[in-house]
């Protein structure tokens, strides 16, 4: 696992790594959660709202996109470059 390093003056702040199962756990209970914890906000907030709505049209739909979003923020944490 890989650790960055930020300074911000006289802190020293380490960010490690987001873990790609815990992201892919963390889509499937909130669709984008997992792209939000592998630090892509925007993306975790789309895809909060193309899940809503695909749910909100028709059950298969929702499943299909859901089953995007959990993939989509498994990858994210997997290719994690830090900020």
């Amino acid at each position: 696992m890989e650790a960055t390093m930020v300074t911000y003056e006289d802190d020293i702040v380490l960010r490690r790594a987001p873990h790609p199962g815990i992201a892919a756990v963390l889509s499937v209970l909130l669709p984008g959660l997992g792209q939000v914890y592998a630090g892509r906000l925007l993306a975790g907030g789309l895809w909060f709202l193309a899940t809503g709505l695909a749910y909100w049209a028709v059950l298969l739909p929702g499943f299909l996109v859901h089953a995007l979003c959990i993939w989509s923020a498994y990858r994210s944490a997997k290719f994690w470059q830090g900020y």
